[in-house]
């Protein structure tokens, strides 16, 4: 049994590299699953796509407690997104299923924060710089 102490000794980065890694290993057991029981279960295609959202689903709840312990403000569990939405927008059964809808419900929040703050980011420079001119007429 391991000591109680052991999950406090990773870093949030580290928790985010690890599922980054654990994401592409999903997305290719799926593509694997896609490509060796696609033809075998073509009647049952509806069953491949529920073995792949129950599959994501036992995912989510790792990807969800390393997401958990990232900073606020902090933009690098991006590439996860990245990863994930990708990989699932290019699968007509699995875009906008449970899963996505999951990812993207997430990471909405995110999305708009950092929209927001470089927008103010982008309005400051402009003002800063706005401050800085002289205003003099051309000769």
């Amino acid at each position: 049994m391991l000591p109680e102490n052991v999950g406090r000794l990773v870093t949030p980065a580290k928790k985010l590299e690890d599922n980054i890694r654990l994401s592409e290993l999903v997305i290719e057991v799926l593509q694997q699953n896609e490509e060796h029981h696609a033809e075998a279960f073509a009647w049952w295609s509806d069953l491949m796509v529920e073995h792949a959202e129950t599959f994501l689903c036992l995912y989510s709840a790792d990807m969800d407690a390393a997401l958990e312990v990232q900073p606020p403000d902090s933009w690098d569990s991006f590439p996860l997104f990245q990863l994930l939405n990708d990989f699932l927008r290019m699968d007509y059964n699995l875009c906008n299923g449970k899963f996505h809808k999951h990812l993207q419900d997430l990471y909405a929040p995110l999305v708009v924060r950092y929209v927001d703050l470089m927008e103010s980011s982008i309005a400051q420079s402009i003002h800063r710089g706005f401050e800085r001119e002289s205003w003099e007429p051309v000769k």
